[in-house]
């Protein structure tokens, strides 16, 4: 509240437009009263005194100015401006160096996936006719084939010098993947109403990731890796390169390629809370105007606020992944 001195042309009916540097306000009244939905979107109403300059003014804040930017697990019946983060296998470049590598990787994977879905399928099948134990056995067969004669050796001969430089590179991936959990964002999405977010700004759509130190199929490497599996998708962090698995599609992509960024997000968690996090403060499952808890919803919960850390890997041929993991203190 206070008083202030203010000019402004009006452009007739009572209804005007105010320009400013934060953008374009409305406004509508009388003579002595206004109302005025002001650039950053708060209320001021105005009483003046005609013919004296001063006015007394009474501001009410944007709700959204109180709310945090929190995020929140999807819920499509209350957001809006899906974003999808999703590698185009089919625009995504190969490197140069590693084409008689991926052509066996591929053949391998393709092996791979067939003598898979050859057992399921004969497994299936016996509980019916054991005729298709046969086919059975020999898809057994074909996969344990392929696991061992269809893996491909990778191996770094690594001067001393460098050894630590590489191990420097690796040791930032390699303290993600030790978080006691870590996921990758398949979407984002801006929230309608916070209400039913518990006071989160956006909302994203995610699954578990798993973690390894350890070779991943097709490959065999005794070098510092870092791979993150997921059903849909393998990505493998080796010393040169990043290796993205999909099905029986592979693409080898150089590091100098992509482009990182790490960041922190405040994470409204409504499942189990990973050992590691940094549980920052808390909410309510349905909020009020205020940020308190709404007595209308029953079961109203407190719901605890996690610091989660998110890794961003970009390029401009199409890589677009985001792994959210549970330690930030790394």
């Amino acid at each position: 509240m206070g008083f202030r001195y203010r000019k402004s042309i009006n452009i007739g009916g009572g209804f005007r437009i105010n320009l400013s540097k934060s953008g374009i306000g409305y406004s509508w009244g009388v003579k002595g009263y206004r109302i005025t939905k002001t650039a950053k979107g708060t209320i001021r109403k105005t009483a003046s005194i005609p013919g004296t300059g001063l006015s007394y003014v009474e501001e009410t804040s944007n709700n959204k100015e109180n709310e945090k930017e929190y995020t929140h697990i999807q819920n499509n019946n209350n957001c809006y401006g899906e974003k999808e983060f999703i590698n185009e296998m089919s625009n995504l470049s190969n490197s140069e160096s590693c084409d008689e590598i991926l052509s066996l990787a591929r053949k391998s994977l393709k092996i791979n996936q067939i003598a898979t879905i050859g057992m399921i399928i004969s497994f299936i099948l016996m509980l019916f006719n054991h005729f298709f134990l046969i086919p059975l056995f020999l898809f057994i067969c074909l996969f344990g084939y392929v696991r061992i004669f269809g893996t491909i050796d990778l191996e770094y001969n690594i001067d001393d010098d460098l050894r630590a430089v590489i191990e420097n590179k690796m040791q930032p991936m390699v303290k993600v993947a030790q978080s006691a959990k870590t996921w990758r964002i398949l979407s984002s999405n801006r929230v309608i109403d916070t209400k039913y977010s518990a006071g989160a700004t956006s909302t994203i759509k995610r699954i578990n990731c798993t973690t390894s130190r350890k070779s991943v199929f097709p490959f065999k490497f005794e070098t510092s890796a870092v791979s993150f599996i997921t059903p849909q998708e393998t990505i493998i962090f080796l010393p040169d390169k990043l290796f993205v698995i999909q099905d029986c599609k592979i693409i080898a992509i150089d590091y100098c390629d992509i482009q990182t960024n790490a960041s922190t997000t405040q994470f409204v968690e409504e499942e189990t809370i990973p050992s590691d996090a940094n549980v920052i403060g808390k909410t309510w499952r349905y909020i009020n105007k205020s940020g308190g808890p709404d007595r209308r919803f029953k079961n109203n919960r407190e719901i605890p606020i996690c610091l989660y850390g998110t890794l961003t890997l970009t390029s401009n041929t199409g890589l677009n992944t985001v792994i959210m993991f549970s330690n930030t203190n790394l």
